[in-house]
C-alpha cells in the first residue's frame, strides 16, 4: 500500500469559517431572530391524564381523545397544508410550523393565549409539533399539550378524520421563500433513501482508494463536489427558516440555551459558503476539511443521541422527517467523500 499523507490547510479553513460567520450575522441583522434564545420551558413526560399546571405537556392517544370529545380548547395540525387537506382531527386549525408568517396571524386572530391548545403533526418521529409549542408558549400561551401520536397515531385507532378546510384558512397554493427551499416536498421518501445508499457506497469506495494510495483527481472532484451540492442544498431551507432549524438545534439537547440560536445563524451559512467553494473548485482542500469536520461533529452527536433514545432531526432539505439512523449513514457516507481532498493536493484553486 502506498504512503498516505495528509494536506490539511487548517489556516484557510478558519479563513472561510471567519468570513460564512460574518456572511451569517450580516444577513441575520435584517429581520433575524435573536442572537440569545430565550431558555425553554422543559416539556413533561407523557401521562395519563391532562394536567392543568401551565407548561408544555406530553399526552398520549387517551388523553388526546378526551381534549377532543370535551371540547377543552384549540387543536391545531402543524404539518404542511397539503398534508392537512389529506386528513386531520375534525375540527383542527391549520399552522404549519416551517411558514408561521402566513399561518401564525390568523390563528392569533381566533385564540386567546388562556385557551388550552393540543398540537400534533404526522406522528412518533415527527418533531414539528414540539417546535410549535415552544413557539406558541413564547408568544403568551400558558397550557400546550403536544400530542405524540400524531394523525398517524389517531388513524391508526379508528379515529375520525375530515378532509375538509374550513374558510379562512391560508392557502396551500401560496408559493413562498421557505416552501420553494423545502425539497423533501419534491421527491418521495423512497428517492432520499436511495440517493443516501448511493452516497455511503460512493464513500466507502473512495475511502478504499484513498487507504490504498490509488486517489485520482477524476474521484476526488466527483467526491466533493457531491459534497458541495449536498451541503449547498441542505443549507438553504435552514437559512430561510432560522426560528425552526433553532428548535432542531436545541432538539438535540447537546448545547447551553446559549448558543442555540448563534449556532442555527452560522451553521447553514458555512456549510452553504463551502459547498459552493467546493462546487466551483475554489479553496477546495479548506473547503472540504470543513466540512469533513462539521460532518463528523454530526456523526457524534447523532450517534450520541441515537444511544441516549432521544428522537430529533438534522432539518436538512425541508421538513421531511429522516431517521436518525439513515442521518448517521449519510453523514458517514458524506465524511468518506471528503477524504481524498484532504489527501490529493488539489489541481486548481488550492
Amino acid at each position: 500500500m502506498k504512503r498516505i499523507k495528509a494536506n490539511l490547510r487548517w489556516g484557510r479553513a478558519a479563513v472561510l469559517v471567519v468570513i460564512a460567520t460574518c456572511a451569517a450575522l450580516l444577513y441575520n441583522s435584517f429581520d433575524g431572530i435573536p442572537l440569545i434564545a430565550p431558555e425553554r420551558a422543559a416539556m413533561s413526560v407523557p401521562g395519563q391524564g391532562l394536567p392543568e399546571q401551565e407548561g408544555i405537556h406530553l399526552v398520549g392517544l387517551a388523553a388526546a381523545r378526551t381534549f377532543f370529545d370535551e371540547q377543552r380548547g384549540l387543536v391545531i395540525d402543524a404539518r404542511a397544508p397539503e398534508q392537512f387537506a389529506e386528513g386531520h382531527i375534525p375540527g383542527a386549525v391549520n399552522c404549519h410550523v416551517y411558514e408561521l408568517e402566513i399561518f401564525l396571524p390568523p390563528l392569533l386572530e381566533r385564540a386567546s393565549l388562556e385557551l388550552p391548545v393540543m398540537i400534533y403533526c404526522a406522528g412518533e418521529d415527527c418533531e414539528d409539533s414540539r417546535f410549535l409549542a415552544q413557539t406558541m408558549q413564547e408568544l403568551g400561551f400558558s397550557l400546550l399539550y403536544v400530542f405524540e401520536g400524531g394523525i398517524s397515531g389517531w388513524q391508526e385507532a379508528g379515529f375520525e378524520v375530515e378532509t375538509v378546510v374550513a374558510s379562512g384558512q391560508p392557502s396551500a397554493a401560496k408559493l413562498t421563500l421557505k416552501r420553494a427551499l423545502d425539497f423533501s416536498r419534491y421527491l418521495p421518501g423512497w428517492f432520499w433513501f436511495a440517493g443516501e445508499f448511493v452516497l455511503l457506497a460512493f464513500g466507502i469506495f473512495l475511502l478504499a482508494r484513498v487507504l490504498a494510495g490509488r486517489t485520482d483527481a477524476f474521484s476526488a472532484s466527483v467526491g466533493v463536489k457531491l459534497v458541495g451540492l449536498m451541503f449547498v442544498l441542505a443549507s438553504l431551507h435552514k437559512i430561510a427558516s432560522p426560528l425552526q432549524f433553532a428548535g432542531i438545534v436545541d432538539n438535540y439537547q447537546l448545547l447551553p440555551a446559549l448558543f442555540v440560536n448563534l449556532v442555527a445563524i452560522v451553521l447553514p451559512w458555512v456549510e452553504l459558503l463551502c459547498g459552493i467553494f467546493l462546487l466551483i473548485g475554489i479553496a477546495r482542500n479548506g473547503s472540504a476539511l470543513v466540512l469533513a469536520g462539521l460532518t463528523l461533529v454530526f456523526i457524534v452527536a447523532i450517534s450520541f443521541n441515537i444511544a441516549r433514545g432521544l428522537d430529533f432531526d438534522c432539518g436538512c432539505f425541508g421538513s421531511g422527517h429522516t431517521p436518525p439512523w439513515r442521518l448517521l449513514l449519510r453523514d458517514i457516507g458524506l465524511l468518506f467523500c471528503c477524504l481524498p481532498a484532504l489527501f490529493v493536493r488539489a489541481q486548481s484553486g488550492d
